[in-house]
This record gives C-alpha cells, sequence and structure tokens, in this order.
C-alpha cells in the first residue's frame, strides 16, 4: 500500500474546504483551528497555492479565499459532465416552470453526489439542493439513478457500502428496484425521507471534517432513513401522494457511463401515483436529449450484468 503523503493531504482538506464554503475568505488563524493545523504549516501552503493562483489573498484583511486558476482546473476536469451541464441548464428551467418543482442536475465526484445546478428553490432550506456544491455521500440508497446502469461489480460494491447493516432480504429488494428502474428509465423516491434524511447528512458535514467520522455519522443518518422499505418505489400503485416527491433521469456520455442526473423534487400539493409517470417520462425525454446532444448513448440492457446472486427472472 502506498503511503499517504500529508501534504498532499492536507493541500486537499484545504481546497475541499473552502470549496464548501463559497464566497467567503477565511484567515491564517481560522483556517488553522478549521483545519485542525499549526499555523506555520498552514501558512507555508497558503503561500504556495497564493503564488500558483490557487488562491487569492486580500491585502487588507489578509484573508484568503480560491483562486481563478481553478477555474482552469475545474474546466480541464469537467469533461462530458461540464457539457452536459451546460446544455442542462435550459431543461432544467422548462421542468421548474412546467411542474412548479425544484429542478437540479447532480454529478458524481469520489464517493460524494454534488449538485451542480439549481432551478427553484429547496423544499429543505439549506438542505440537500439549496445551493450547487451541495454533497451527500454516495450511499445507499442515494445516487440509484447513477448506479443502476452501472456494471455488476459496481452495483455491488455500492449495494455493500452500508454492509452489514444490509442483510439479504434488503439487498434482494435493492436488487428488484435497480432492475425497474433500469426498464422504467427512471427513479422515484419518496421525498419526505429523503429531505429529512439529506438534510441531517449535510449537518453532519457542516459540523465534521475529519473524512472517517463524517462518513460513519453520515451512513448512520442514511441506514436510519433506510428503515422503510419503500424509499425507492418501485410500483407507484396505492402510494400516498403526499409522500412521493423525487424523480431523477441519467444523462450518459460516449461510454454508457450516467455522468450527469438531473432531479425534480418538492412537488407543490405532492406528486400523486398517477403524474408519476407522465413527470418520469417527461424528465426522461429532457435526460434523452441531452444524452444525444453530447454524443452519449444508453446502455444496453440486454445481456449487459446480471446481480448477484442470480435472481428470478421471470420479470426481467
Amino acid at each position: 500500500m502506498a503511503r499517504p503523503a500529508p501534504g498532499v493531504e492536507r493541500t486537499v482538506t484545504l481546497i475541499t474546504f473552502l470549496s464548501r464554503n463559497p464566497g467567503r475568505a477565511f484567515g491564517l488563524s481560522e483556517l488553522a483551528r478549521q483545519l485542525d493545523m499549526n499555523k506555520a504549516t498552514a501558512h507555508a501552503m497558503l503561500v504556495t497555492l497564493t503564488d500558483a493562483g490557487w488562491l487569492l489573498r486580500d491585502s487588507t484583511d489578509k484573508s484568503y479565499r480560491l483562486g481563478p486558476a481553478l477555474v482552469a482546473v475545474g474546466d480541464a476536469a469537467a469533461g462530458p459532465e461540464r457539457q452536459a451541464l451546460d446544455l442542462s441548464r435550459p431543461h432544467l428551467r422548462r421542468l421548474h416552470d412546467e411542474f412548479g418543482a425544484q429542478a437540479m442536475a447532480s454529478t458524481v465526484a469520489g464517493g460524494d453526489i454534488v449538485v451542480l445546478a439549481v432551478e427553484g428553490d429547496s423544499p429543505e432550506p439549506g438542505g440537500f439542493g439549496s445551493r450547487p456544491g451541495s454533497r451527500v455521500p454516495l450511499t445507499p440508497p442515494l445516487g440509484t439513478a447513477f448506479i443502476a446502469w452501472s456494471d455488476a461489480e459496481s452495483v455491488e460494491r455500492w449495494l455493500r457500502r452500508l454492509s452489514p447493516r444490509l442483510d439479504d432480504h434488503r439487498l434482494d429488494l435493492y436488487r428488484d428496484a435497480i432492475r425497474t428502474i433500469r426498464r422504467r428509465g427512471y427513479t422515484v423516491a419518496l421525498d419526505e425521507e429523503h429531505r429529512q434524511g439529506l438534510a441531517q447528512a449535510l449537518n453532519a458535514f457542516a459540523e465534521n471534517y475529519g473524512d472517517s467520522d463524517v462518513r460513519q455519522a453520515v451512513e448512520r443518518v442514511l441506514a436510519a432513513m433506510d428503515a422503510k422499505e419503500d424509499y425507492l418505489v418501485v410500483d407507484v400503485d396505492g402510494i400516498e401522494s403526499h409522500r412521493l416527491g423525487l424523480v431523477s433521469a441519467p444523462v450518459f456520455d460516449s461510454t454508457g457511463r450516467a455522468c450527469l442526473t438531473l432531479t425534480l423534487s418538492g412537488f407543490p400539493g405532492g406528486l400523486s401515483a398517477k403524474d408519476v409517470d407522465p413527470c418520469g417520462r417527461r424528465l426522461l425525454q429532457a435526460a434523452m436529449e441531452i444524452t444525444r446532444q453530447i454524443g452519449g448513448r444508453s446502455p444496453d440492457d440486454a445481456g449487459a450484468w446480471r446481480l448477484t446472486p442470480t435472481p428470478d427472472t421471470s420479470d426481467a
């Protein structure tokens, strides 16, 4: 195993911290305290990053914020996500106007889901989706719209992220849900648990900056949220309208990877069962149009992979 590089880890921690506090500037002492570094180490790092243009230093109050050189880095790293995001913005505006719900685009960065663009107010002020940059872990049941079209190994790895909390029965429920999502093309979830769980998860992120501690805290929140087996709605018949409210569809790149998802949530008055499919199809239409514009392709379900253990495939 490669030995950790403390300097690199500290740099990543600093840039991540500042990116989660856009528009704010921090002095040396505050950064050292927030990131649990001694001042000498923090100062040397800040000077180097400022010289490289990754940070800007205010000459008056001697505070630091993210610098313009990171824009070029972000553009270079964005790839198809950036193109898909640019194309998604008019779709998000139209979807918001059409349904009166919050419309957002998100992607996966590392082990997290990150919001990139938002149209409309969040159903939970300060919660996930309230602004670009919001993030939560890519942990069951979150991120199904990204994971459902992945290869079998990736699906199983995602499902096991809450292990040993997920028993075989619960794992089979998720596998069934994933099969349905792949056939249907979009995800439907219960908005009430989604909002509550993600708000708590973001609180944990805001209050903790140690990766291990934060991850464990968020996983506990998501495990509690997962107590209701119907978070991912497979069959909407008989589901109370006020409990439905989150619909997501993926945008695929040229390799068939879900590089972006479009999501509608916080429907005024809730989303009735009879309105789910028209809404899902409309969202899917927008996602497919963006996929086409970036030269993407939908994965071929036929024989692409089989979830393990092998289930009864009579309805697949």
